[in-house]
């Protein structure tokens, strides 16, 4: 059984509500009960997030098969579940949903963190949302999270998250004119397309021989000594076979996963999530501080994902000063920017930041 359990009174406090409600106090003497989510959970899951985003009845992020596979799908070395919710009288009021991270600091510290995602509140119980919020936070030292709609950033600056930095996603363009006779039609599709023609991805970076890929199904052992370094020039969030093995299980995108290779020996990997149209890389890891190394892997990454004639365009978080500049190299660009906060009390990652954040650091990939 999932652990169910009250609501501390301290948790029973008088909270700010969401933007439309900051004007207000709200004494909460009873929120409800908070519980983890179990498999006969998620079909109430998805109808309560279909009514709070207003999701579509088909929309993917309520289908169940995804929820199971986020949420319930054993992720070994977290401890606790990755979702909770509150529940007041038979309904659910709130949600958040737990994606752990573990930060390896360039001087071999690792700090627990994590990022919430999912997180919904029914407007009926005003403050439930950042009850259920801050509780979870307390499963981790530290918490991040990247972007944000403006109301909920706004909430994490008066719960103590604190900016740190941008994240930049960029995108790269390979067929804009297939991405026109396919999508529909808007104001913005001629702008798109050329646009596209007008900024094609190039190799500019010079793939020679000895650096090639190879697509696997599963991840094995011949990545572990690149996996266990715990000493890099910069902060990373830590990786184990089981986490990117758990990534290629996605029920609801075409996932590639594939290993770098320099002479023949292994030198990192990266992972393709497919959407029909649109290819994601959700991660990428290269052994390796040569500026000249990233900049062609990110030549790889372009011409593994050329080889499948759906795609269209290529999106891709970044953080890492390093693999910004290898996509500039490559002829992407900088799509759009999001914030950085973080809520770190003991202040251990004082001198941690940049962090090297991925796609697969938070559920925007997915």
């Amino acid at each position: 059984m999932a652990p169910t359990l009250r609501l501390s009174s301290s948790s029973q406090l008088a909270v700010k509500c969401e933007a439309r409600h900051t004007s207000e106090m709200y004494r909460l003497p009873m929120i409800g009960t908070l519980r983890a989510t179990e498999q006969k959970d998620l079909p109430a899951l998805a109808r309560f997030l279909i009514r709070v985003y207003k999701f579509g009845s088909s929309d993917y992020h309520a289908d169940t098969e995804l929820l199971k596979w986020k949420y319930l799908r054993p992720r070994p070395g977290w401890r606790g579940g990755r979702s909770y919710f509150l529940e007041k009288e038979g309904q659910i009021v709130a949600h958040c949903g737990v994606c752990p991270a573990i930060f390896q600091l360039p001087n071999g510290n690792a700090v627990d963190s994590l990022t919430l995602m999912d997180w919904a509140a029914d407007y009926s119980s005003p403050g439930a949302g950042i009850v259920l919020f801050r509780k979870l936070m307390e499963m981790a030292s530290t918490s991040y999270i990247i972007g944000g709609v403006p109301a909920a950033r706004q909430i994490h600056r008066r719960i103590g998250f604190q900016p740190v930095g941008e994240a930049q996603t960029y995108a790269g363009w390979l067929r804009p004119l297939r991405e026109f006779r396919i999508r529909r039609r808007t104001l913005r599709s001629a702008l798109r397309v050329l646009h596209g023609l007008a900024h094609p991805l190039r190799n500019r970076s010079r793939v020679t021989g000895a650096w090639d890929f190879t697509p696997v199904d599963q991840f094995d052992d011949s990545l572990l000594p690149i996996l266990n370094r715990a000493e890099r020039p910069w902060t990373f969030c830590k990786r184990t076979l089981a986490d990117l093995n758990y990534l290629l299980e996605c029920p609801h995108l075409k996932m590639r996963g594939f290993l770098l290779r320099r002479h023949g020996n292994v030198v990192g990997y990266f992972i393709i999530a497919i959407a029909e149209w649109e290819a994601r890389l959700l991660d990428l890891m290269v052994d390796s501080d040569c500026t000249n190394d990233w900049n062609l892997a990110c030549a790889i990454v372009t011409r593994a994902a050329k080889l499948d004639p759906d795609i269209c365009r290529i999106r891709i978080l970044a953080t890492l000063p390093l693999l910004r500049q290898a996509l500039v190299r490559n002829g992407y660009w900088c799509q759009y920017k999001e914030p950085i906060v973080i809520h770190d009390p003991s202040r251990s990652l004082d001198r941690a930041f940049p962090v090297s954040f991925q796609l697969f650091d938070n559920d925007s990939g997915y």
